[in-house]
């Protein structure tokens, strides 16, 4: 159950929709999906009072969002010394996960992007800019 004191069947099914994110971005990792659950169940108890129905929807729905569109996991590879990406074709079709080469450190910009278009890393880690060539 969601929380105790929370009698509504709208929270406890946004609560179901954030514990199922969290067994799809955490499949292997049943530590984090009892963490976010325990820690959302408490969150929503602690505020039962200074919060109305819909805005723990709310708050659960952005929840869930960010859990399944805006956390990717990794696992550790021993034999490799690296982390492996555990992408899911969503991530990919909804845009979350761009792949494109990474930018050379030095230069700032991203090789491979073929002749007719050129990207420079603006410095951020998410975002780089591109531009067409015509």
């Amino acid at each position: 159950p969601p929380a105790r004191g929370i009698r509504s069947l709208r929270v406890a099914r946004a609560y179901r929709e954030l514990c199922r994110a969290a067994a799809e971005t955490f499949s292997a990792d049943r530590t984090a999906q009892m963490a976010l659950r325990s820690q959302t169940a408490a969150a929503l108890r602690q505020h039962v009072t200074a919060m109305t129905e819909e805005q723990m929807i709310q708050d659960l729905r952005s929840g869930t969002d960010f859990v399944r569109y805006e956390i990717v996991q990794a696992s550790y590879q021993p034999d490799t010394d690296r982390y492996k990406a555990h992408l899911r074709q969503d991530l990919i079709q909804r845009g979350t996960i761009d792949l494109q080469p990474p930018p050379d450190p030095t230069t700032g910009e991203v090789p491979d992007m073929g002749p007719d278009t050129t990207a420079k890393w603006d410095g951020s880690a998410t975002k780089c800019k591109f531009s067409a060539d015509k």
